[in-house]
């Protein structure tokens, strides 16, 4: 399901975010307004996307999904790293993107969502109210700061017994796929839901059970990320959304492993090979911050969702990493690829140890392959 989105009609500048169906680069042109326009009421996209949010009350049913359906377990994230240049500021030094910003707009091209529930009882009700107002939003303001194809955020329906994330984003005429046994499109973009009592970026400081609660989301995440291939993803709750950046580089890796940690050659695909369980995670954003008057840009939740995709463009946004990732199947053993966790993360229980050997057949990433894993899933 793709969600729907108004073609934009600019008034004096058409600011564009431009590329074929397989990637973008940023470019602009400017045109003279003409008088006809001075009457028109104008908005921007920032205006848009700083407006308030819908509030969601606390999610009271709380179904736990299944930890080892997937085969991922959450000792698998190892390593976390505060994502600093993820921020207003960075974003709005790039000069193509403040001019999208600041760009005035037709106020009937930027759609007010509909009204959302905001009072979900469940998950799945939270998803809902999620999907119809950021997801609306996004894909609008997507499409409204591309001069042809964008990138778009759907949700993918739930296939059988396997789990998948809620929204995977991706251009719609892209056919590009992760294996023969995942039908879907290959995502640039990977988002979740969680409900606040599940995840929330304070569990990081919390007791042992709230860290595991807290590494236990993000390896979720880390699963899809690597299903898909991509770098870039999300996690959203009722409270908060957290950007996060997948993989590091092998300047860390080089500079950070061990002499016993494994060699990896350049890959044909020219893709980097990420560092199993590495992840830059961005400050947390509250879904109630807001701007009244749309000139001040701080990072709000629509904001920051939209800056997300707009590095997942075929040319890397200055300073940022591209998109696409090499993780190739389980045979290539790229989760090899891996540091030593951090010393403030739990060590897991006999009976949590024994599930993991009992399900995919290892414990730690360094292990050698498993009879039980197979092609088809990316470790």
């Amino acid at each position: 399901m793709i969600f729907p989105s108004s073609r934009p009609r600019p008034i004096s500048a058409s600011r564009s975010f431009q590329g074929s169906n397989s990637g973008s680069s940023l470019t602009n042109s400017c045109h003279k307004q003409s008088p006809d326009n001075q009457s028109v009421k104008t908005t921007s996209l920032l205006q848009y996307l700083s407006a308030a949010n819908p509030s969601p009350s606390l999610v009271d049913r709380i179904i736990e999904p299944g930890p080892a359906r997937d085969a991922h377990f959450w000792f698998d994230v190892r390593n976390i790293r505060s994502w600093t240049a993820f921020n207003s500021n960075i974003m709005a030094s790039v000069p193509e993107l403040l001019m999208l910003l600041h760009g005035k707009i037709h106020v009937d091209a930027l759609p007010t969502p509909q009204v959302v529930n905001t009072s979900p009882v469940t998950r799945d009700q939270l998803y809902v109210s999620h999907r119809d107002h950021f997801g609306s939003k996004l894909n609008t303001a997507l499409k409204t700061s591309s001069a042809q194809s964008s990138i778009r955020l759907r949700n993918v329906q739930s296939r059988g017994h396997r789990m998948q994330p809620d929204f995977v984003s991706s251009y719609p005429s892209s056919q590009q796929q992760i294996a023969s046994s995942y039908p879907a499109q290959r995502g640039r973009v990977i988002g979740i839901v969680l409900c606040y009592e599940q995840w929330s970026s304070g569990m990081r400081n919390g007791n042992p059970a709230q860290k595991v609660r807290y590494l236990s989301g993000l390896a979720r995440l880390q699963h899809f990320l690597r299903e898909h291939g991509c770098r870039y993803g999300f996690i959203i709750t009722e409270i908060e959304l957290v950007c996060i950046r997948y993989g590091g580089d092998d300047l860390i890796y080089e500079s950070s492993k061990s002499e016993s940690s494994a060699a990896f050659a350049a890959t044909s695909s020219s893709s980097p090979i990420p560092i199993f369980g590495y992840l830059d995670v961005s400050d947390a954003i509250p879904l109630s911050r807001h701007t009244q008057d749309g000139r001040d840009i701080k990072m709000t939740a629509a904001l920051a969702l939209w800056y997300l995709h707009m590095q997942a463009g075929d040319q890397p946004l200055p300073g940022h990493h591209h998109w696409k990732l090499e993780i190739g199947g389980s045979s290539a053993m790229t989760r090899k690829k891996h540091l030593n966790r951090d010393p403030w993360m739990p060590k897991p229980v006999l009976r949590e140890i024994r599930r993991a050997k009992r399900e995919r057949g290892w414990m730690w990433p360094n292990e050698e392959f498993s009879k039980k894993e197979r092609d088809g899933k990316r470790m």
